[in-house]
C-alpha cells in the first residue's frame, strides 16, 4: 500500500497503526496489553517520543514524533555507516541519511512486532501471522491535525464499540494525560497543545460528536 512507503523522517510526527489478520485478536487478556507496552516502549524510545496511544483487542494506534536527525545519527552512527556501505555495494540510490534512518526505524518496529507475535503464538499455541504484513503510517501535517488525531485515537474504543465512554478504556493514554499520571507519554506537551485539561476534555467530546473524522 502507498501508506507503507511514506518515509519516517526526523522531527516529524506520525500516526502509526496496525490490525490483526482476519478475525484474530492481538490481545486476549490484561497481561497481553501490559507485555506489549513494556517491551515496545524501551525499543522505540531511543528514536521517538509518544504523544498518544490506544490498544484495542484487534488493533492499535500510536501518535509518535521521531527524534531530531542529530540524535538519530549519534544513536545509529555505526549502523548507518554499515547500511550505507551495503547499499553502495548494491548500487542502490537510497544511501541518503533519511532513507537509511527510515529503514532502521522500520527494522526496530518490525523486530518488536515479530518478537511479540512469536511470544503470543507460544502462549496461545497458534501458528502463522498475527499482524498485517506491514504497519501503517500517516504523517501529521499541522497542529490542528495533531489535535484531531489524538482525539481520534482516544475515542477509537468508543467508535468500535469496545466501551461506551473513552475514560472507561484502560488501555489508552487518555486518563494518563488528563490526570497527569506518570507515563512514557509526553503529557505536559499534549496538555499544552490542548491549552489545558478542561479544553482537552471538551475537544475530545466535540470530536466525538462531530462525526469522528480525521
Amino acid at each position: 500500500m502507498a501508506l507503507n512507503r511514506i518515509l519516517l523522517e526526523p522531527g516529524s510526527e506520525y500516526h502509526i497503526y496496525n490490525h490483526a489478520v482476519g478475525w484474530d485478536n492481538l490481545f486476549q487478556e490484561e497481561e497481553n496489553y501490559r507485555f506489549f507496552l513494556s517491551k515496545l516502549i524501551p525499543r522505540i524510545s531511543p528514536f521517538s517520543d509518544v504523544l498518544a496511544y490506544c490498544l484495542m483487542p484487534n488493533h492499535f494506534h500510536f501518535v509518535i514524533r521521531i527524534k531530531e536527525k542529530k540524535e538519530l545519527v549519534k544513536l545509529w552512527q555505526e549502523k548507518l555507516k554499515l547500511l550505507k556501505e551495503k547499499r553502495l555495494k548494491k548500487n542502490s540510490d537510497e544511501t541518503a541519511d533519511h532513507f537509511l534512518i527510515d529503514r532502521l526505524i522500520i527494522n526496530e518496529f518490525g523486530n518488536f512486532f515479530n518478537s511479540y507475535v512469536q511470544a503470543y503464538n507460544k502462549v496461545y499455541r497458534r501458528y502463522g501471522s498475527l499482524l498485517k504484513e506491514s504497519f501503517q503510517r500517516k504523517i501529521v501535517t499541522s497542529d490542528t491535525h495533531l489535535l484531531k488525531l489524538i482525539c481520534y485515537v482516544h475515542n477509537n474504543p468508543v467508535a468500535h464499540g469496545f466501551t461506551s465512554r473513552r475514560e472507561r478504556w484502560k488501555h489508552s493514554s487518555y486518563l494518563d494525560i488528563l490526570n497527569r499520571r506518570k507515563s512514557f507519554v509526553l503529557i505536559e506537551e499534549v496538555l499544552e497543545l490542548f491549552k489545558g485539561a478542561e479544553n482537552y476534555v471538551q475537544l475530545h467530546d466535540q470530536f466525538l460528536r462531530s462525526g469522528y473524522d480525521i
